[in-house]
């Protein structure tokens, strides 16, 4: 048996690891990446063996793609038997990108892309109006596809009233006992429901042990009916990737390459009647109280997602933070279903600084888990390139992620993947520095995907990393695409494949994601109203002018002093307890801080090794719960008679359309201590032109 660490002799005829750089296949043709980038085109190229049709990778039956390629029961993984709705779209888009002549691959021609383009879309217009896998149009996470027929995924919990109902009261609480016994249920909330715990040994055919009372036919069939109950579940990031995927296909097919072709322009009409079915399901996932979208509804059980609380109420959840994977197809669904503004408005964020190798603080918009994922999304889609502030926080992202990997010998990004722990797949990769979970990280776990969008966003760095780090990528790369990473600690290649996170390399490396949806929404007359979520500031705003009060406060035990005069707002006290700095907008409409760059210039005469700028909107008329505080770590220096300077690049979102209050708060290592600290210039110019 081959070893995984082998570079089969497919890749070895593909991969030429001279010191000049590999070269690639000729029969691979990638117009939109650079002819000199060789390691990003023999990196892409490799990718796409992942679809070789001689490794059966989609389902014949739907033409979707599977989950994954591992296969292996006795490890718990069954990759090749369901999909989902976020792999699905991605690979249609793969397929619209060849059909375009935007990647040509000796593994498919054009003609056949549009081919399996339209078996694709047929099944998903099928599944979308079957009622055991999809509501209100929108369809469920996760597809079943091991029996040929495609199913919803089965319940992860039971109630107990159902098994109760189907066996009466004692035998009901009976079995209840000894299914728990077994280890096959949890019980939780009171012992009124259970999480089912699904494992080599549970099933139809294993009534044994504490079951073996229960192991006639029928009680086992009555059983297993109501444990393996097949559910509807509908996610909206799960969606909304489908649905951005939808439209970016359409805007390939648009292109004079494709949209003359025949059976083109049905696939596109196919795709804009899903798009268009979907309304009602974006509608009802819209929650105007909360100003925000639900995480998703169980159209089963006719409930949205959410937990029960220490007080056994149920609380639903909501998308409420701004850097993650959902910020580019929430925006997408905002601008082409019309939902409010508020959906974007009111998702909050962080901005962390992290302390580079060459000693400058680069900000960024801090990811909850510090992954790659969550910070560069699966790929740029909504033109954020051609946003000067966002383009700005990408490239420090990118930056950001390339020192880290750099000082730590990591051939890849930090982001959430398979950890190289046994088959554990989680969301605790990330780096700690820019992490705003208080949770630890895994470190040593770089996977590839990341790098696609990375390379959208900086392709000359992204290659060099290549280039620096090939002797180690070239141990994952196989004759069906690229392994997940390598489990850095251990120098070991993490041996797992996912169909979402090779097809995120892919389509990152093509970068072709924003002009494709630029296509679809300019032919639907939308791209003024992305132009309004994206809208930023026009004016220079000074905070120390009259346009806003200022003012400071600390414990009535040590009073804040302070002033205000030509040399900027004085603050001192000999002990903090609880100090703030408030810059108020005279304004009652507030300032428009979107999409400028903060200036933070000040003179103090100690350190403070953590400080807070929490950017506060004005109120709305009825307070909102669930809306996570946007806020911007900094640290200030010591800086003896001189002054320093800070620059903090906001995003252009509309939560900073109106910002009322500008707050400078202390951390906890400041608590207790002196400080003396002037306030020089506090200022927000638009980005394009505070930097050339």
């Amino acid at each position: 048996m081959r070893s995984l660490l082998a570079l089969p002799l497919l890749v070895i005829s593909m991969i030429d690891a001279r010191a000049e750089g590999p070269t690639t296949d000729p029969s691979f043709r990638f117009p939109t990446v650079r002819p000199e980038h060789r390691h990003a085109q023999a990196l892409l190229a490799n990718s796409l063996r992942y679809f070789d049709p001689a490794h059966k990778m989609v389902d014949a039956a739907s033409g979707y793609p599977f989950e994954g390629w591992n296969q292996d029961p006795k490890r718990g993984l069954y990759l090749r038997s369901f999909t989902q709705l976020t792999a699905i779209g991605q690979y249609m888009e793969l397929l619209a990108n060849v059909a375009a002549g935007l990647c040509d691959t000796p593994l498919f021609t054009r003609r056949q892309a549009i081919g399996r383009l339209t078996h694709l879309v047929k099944s998903l217009r099928q599944d979308q109006r079957d009622a055991t896998l999809s509501a209100q149009g929108m369809l469920g996470n996760f597809l079943d596809l091991a029996t040929g027929k495609r199913l919803g995924p089965l319940a992860v919990d039971v109630e107990k009233g159902k098994l109760v109902a189907k066996l009466g009261a004692a035998k009901g609480e009976a079995v209840w006992k000894a299914l728990a016994a077994k280890g096959w249920i949890k019980p939780r909330n009171d012992d009124t429901q259970a999480d089912i715990v699904r494992s080599a040994t549970y099933g139809y055919e294993h009534f044994d042990g504490v079951l073996a009372p229960f192991a006639d036919e029928a009680t086992r069939q009555a059983v297993m009916g109501v444990l393996d109950q097949r559910v509807v579940m509908v996610v909206f990031i799960d969606n909304a990737n489908l649905s951005s995927s939808a439209a970016k296909t359409i805007g390939a097919l648009l292109r004079p390459e494709a949209k003359d072709e025949p059976g083109v322009r049905e696939i596109r009409d196919d795709l804009e009647r899903l798009l268009a079915d979907q309304q009602a399901g974006y509608d009802s996932l819209y929650d105007p109280r909360a100003g925000q979208f639900y995480f998703g509804r169980d159209a089963t059980k006719g409930r949205y997602f959410g937990w029960i609380d220490l007080e056994g109420k149920w609380v639903t959840g909501h998308v409420d933070y701004l850097v993650n994977e959902f910020r580019g197809p929430a925006t997408f669904v905002v601008t082409r279903f019309g939902q409010p503004l508020d959906a974007i408005a009111n998702l909050g964020f962080k901005l962390k600084p992290y302390a580079a190798a060459d000693g400058r603080d680069l900000y960024v918009l801090a990811p909850w888990e510090g992954s790659a994922f969550q910070a560069l999304g699966l790929e740029l889609s909504m033109t954020e390139l051609d946003r000067a502030a966002w383009r700005t926080l990408l490239r420090n992202v990118v930056d950001v992620e390339i020192d880290y990997a750099t000082r730590h010998g990591l051939p890849g990004f930090l982001s959430e993947s398979y950890s190289g722990e046994g088959v554990q797949y989680t969301g605790s990769v990330g780096i700690p520095d820019i992490t705003v979970s208080p949770l630890p990280r895994i470190t040593d776990a770089a996977s590839l995907y990341t790098l696609g969008a990375a390379y959208t966003i900086e392709p000359d760095k992204v290659d060099a990393f290549l280039a620096a780090n090939w002797p180690a990528i070239t141990r994952l790369l196989t004759d069906h695409g690229p392994w997940e990473g390598f489990k850095g600690s251990r120098t070991e290649v993490i041996a797992f494949q996912t169909t979402a996170h090779t097809l995120a390399l892919t389509l990152g490396l093509l970068g072709t994601g924003s002009e494709n949806m630029k296509l679809y929404l300019e032919s639907k007359g939308l791209s003024p109203r992305l132009d309004k979520i994206f809208r930023a500031g026009d004016k220079h705003l000074d905070l120390l002018s009259d346009a806003a009060q200022c003012f400071a406060w600390n414990d009535k035990s040590s009073p804040m002093q302070s002033s205000r005069d030509a040399g900027g707002f004085h603050a001192h006290t000999d002990r903090v307890q609880d100090a703030g700095i408030a810059f108020v907008a005279k304004d009652q409409g507030g300032l428009n801080l979107s999409g400028g760059l903060l200036t933070l210039r000040y003179r103090s005469k100690q350190v403070i090794p953590k400080a807070t700028i929490a950017l506060k909107a004005v109120a709305g008329p009825t307070p909102l719960p669930g809306v996570i505080p946007t806020e911007l770590s900094t640290r200030l220096a010591e800086t003896g008679e001189g002054e320093r300077e800070i620059e903090i690049p906001l995003p252009a979102t509309p939560g900073l359309l109106q910002v009322k209050e500008v707050v400078l708060t202390f951390g906890p290592d400041a608590q207790g201590k002196p400080i003396d600290l002037t306030i020089a210039g506090l200022r927000v110019s638009p980005i394009t032109s505070a930097r050339d």
